[in-house]
């Protein structure tokens, strides 16, 4: 029973370092995603989805709503679409950071529009509104 604890044990401490790998390679480009629609930019976007989708994928059953969403945004041809994908992704996101915890990132809520997005500390940046209402919204977590 020890040897089996003990095993057990040294996988999910081997794992850890991995999955921490994999999230940290969805949290970097995703916060693209956010900061280039809070400016009212698609630069990058596709790009940065794309690596989203494919860190994502390697959580398998876990990251499977995130990649989905991320290629919608990867496939996404305008600003307009672009913001109206990123909300599935947000949401599958912040389901999945419910999960593992959020680390130094917070979740945003904007009433507007009601949705939600993650973002590091500071002033609010609205993806969905840009410079419309840049500042609209407050952190919920």
């Amino acid at each position: 029973m020890k040897k089996l604890l003990l095993v057990a044990l040294t996988a999910l401490l081997i794992s850890a370092p991995a999955a921490a790998e994999v999230a940290a390679g969805i949290v970097a480009p995703y916060l693209h995603i956010q900061l280039a629609l809070a400016n009212d930019s698609t630069d990058g976007v596709a790009d940065a989805a794309k690596a989203v989708a494919t860190a994502a994928g390697k959580l398998g059953d876990a990251g499977r709503s995130i990649a989905a969403a991320a290629q919608a945004v990867a496939g996404a041809a305008d600003l307009k679409t672009v913001r109206a994908t990123f909300g599935p992704l947000s949401d599958a996101l912040i389901d999945y950071g419910q999960e593992v915890g959020f680390g130094d990132f917070k979740v945003a809520y904007c009433p507007m529009v009601g949705k939600s997005w993650v973002q590091k500390d500071g002033d609010i940046l609205n993806p969905f509104y840009g410079s419309t209402m840049l500042n609209c919204g407050d952190f919920i977590q």
